[in-house]
């Protein structure tokens, strides 16, 4: 069984992302002392890799140096996480690879560079990402992807698959957003309704499959998944509702955000059969070592609901009226109107026409 663990570095970090879990807590960074005891306790615990995360551990000055320890302390693979802009100086990437670094953990949310910048809080982001997967490919390491799926991204899905398989990517992940840091304080406008969001994803998951991309999911309930269960990350629960109890899916689900079910409810969560992960590509798996820490629920603040809906999508340059527009200063009509019209929607036959009398 190949067994990876994560090894923090500290929370400083270059980008702002609109989904950052880390928001609220104290961008301080590990001593040396703690980030050897990290590598230490990894390494009696069984672990033959190890990923440094963050915030983003490649703003550290020290990488070289500890991907370097870790090779020393015999880890057979040695990972980054990254965001990309700091990999993305010239030289960077290979002076890691020098160092004994074998993988890099890409976060990449959308196909273009207009929407990953948004969601990265960061303009040129996304060139950034593209010249760390470039420098990264060519110095012969292995190249993995997460993307965050979002009210802003799941419609966006598509493209991703055949963009991370033509560059060589060795898995893709979608990842679920922890109700907690900024996509908490954002929440209506980050977290997308799952029963909505899912679908797109596992489309997507399916695209990559055919194109012989590992892909995987993570932090979505079981019942939402169906087959693609198989697919799911193991990760820690996050909650559940009562439709969960006596799931025979709840033992490996990741389950939903208490937060979550607070907006939302649970109306999309149901009891499903269990499904086996599937037990191929175990190396790429153990790369995806989750989203790092998180800031504690009680730094998550459930920002109340808009106080009104948005009623009209807005609409590029002014639309032309249809040619059977009723005018504002039309009378109003009643449902009686209506009803005459169209009667069967109220249960009730259309009256009969009067026969007419005979001529003559």
């Amino acid at each position: 069984m190949v067994r990876r663990s994560a090894v923090s570095l500290g929370r400083p970090c270059d980008g702002a992302c609109v989904f950052c879990a880390q928001e609220g807590l104290e961008p301080t960074r590990q001593g040396d002392a703690q980030v050897e005891r990290q590598l230490d306790a990894a390494r009696t615990g069984g672990a033959d890799g190890v990923t440094f995360v963050g915030g983003e551990p490649a703003v550290d000055g020290r990488l070289e140096a500890f991907v370097a320890r870790a090779r020393s302390l015999g880890f057979a693979r040695v990972g980054v996480q990254t965001n990309g802009f700091a990999l993305a100086a010239p030289g960077r990437v290979e002076a890691l690879a020098q160092a004994g670094l074998s993988d890099v953990h890409l976060s990449i949310h959308a196909a273009e560079a207009r929407a990953h910048d948004w969601h990265a809080g960061r303009a040129g982001a996304f060139e950034a990402a593209m010249r760390t997967f470039s420098a990264a490919r060519a110095a012969r390491l292995q190249v993995v992807v997460t993307t965050v799926v979002t009210r802003s991204s799941f419609r966006g899905l598509a493209p991703m698959p055949r963009l991370l398989a033509s560059r060589g990517a060795s898995g893709w992940c979608l990842q679920v957003p922890r109700w907690r840091g900024r996509a908490a304080t954002g929440a209506d406008r980050v977290v997308p309704r799952l029963a909505l969001a899912l679908p797109f994803a596992l489309h997507a998951l399916n695209a990559a499959g055919a194109l012989g991309l590992p892909a995987f999911v993570s932090g979505a309930p079981s019942c939402l998944l169906g087959p693609w269960a198989s697919r799911a990350l193991e990760v820690e629960p996050r909650g559940s509702g009562e439709a969960c109890d006596g799931c025979p899916a709840r033992a490996s689900c990741a389950g939903v955000d208490p937060e979550y079910l607070a907006r939302f409810g649970e109306g999309e969560l149901g009891r499903c059969e269990a499904v086996a992960r599937d037990g191929g590509d175990a190396a790429v798996r153990a790369m995806f070592v989750g989203v790092g820490e998180v800031a504690p629920a009680s730094l998550a603040v459930l920002a109340p609901p808009p106080a009104r809906a948005r009623v009209g999508l807005p609409l590029l340059g002014r639309p032309s009226p249809a040619k059977s527009e009723v005018a504002g200063s039309s009378p109003k009509q009643t449902g009686e109107a209506l009803k005459a019209i169209l009667p069967g929607l109220f249960g009730e036959e259309p009256p009969t026409p009067a026969t007419p009398a005979p001529k003559g």
